[in-house]
C-alpha cells in the first residue's frame, strides 16, 4: 500500500490542509448527488451533524470501491443554524442571502471525515 491517499473531494482546501501536513494526496471526487441525499435524509428528518457524516462516509465508501487497496478520505461540511441545514450557495445572490441570513446569530460549521 503506497504513503498517499485518496481524497475523494473537490475541495482545493482540504487538498492543501493534507498537502500543508505532509500527507501526498490524489484527488478522485466522488461525483455524488448531494443535494438529492439532503433531501431524502432531511425527510428522515436527520439532522446537519447526521447529514454532514452520511455524506462523508458515501464518499468515502464510493471512492473506496474503486480503489480498494488505498486510504481514502471522504470530507464534508455544512453550517447548522439552530437546526437548519445551510448548504453551499449555487450562484452569488444565493451567497448574499445566506450571509444575511447568518449575520448577527450563531451558527456552527460542522465538518466530518470519513477513512
Amino acid at each position: 500500500m503506497s504513503s498517499e491517499i485518496i481524497l475523494a473531494s473537490k475541495s482545493e482546501v482540504r487538498k492543501k490542509i493534507l498537502e500543508n501536513n505532509g500527507i501526498r494526496c490524489q484527488v478522485v471526487p466522488a461525483n455524488i448527488d448531494e443535494d438529492l441525499i439532503k433531501k431524502s435524509l432531511l425527510e428522515e428528518k436527520a439532522d446537519p451533524t447526521l447529514i454532514s457524516k452520511n455524506l462523508a462516509e458515501i464518499k468515502s465508501v464510493k471512492i473506496s470501491r474503486k480503489f480498494p487497496n488505498k486510504i481514502v478520505l471522504g470530507a464534508d461540511s455544512v453550517i447548522d443554524l439552530k437546526g437548519e441545514l445551510i448548504s453551499k450557495p449555487g450562484e452569488r445572490k444565493e451567497a448574499f442571502h445566506i450571509l444575511e441570513k447568518l449575520n448577527g446569530k450563531i451558527h456552527n460549521l460542522i465538518s466530518s471525515v470519513c477513512v
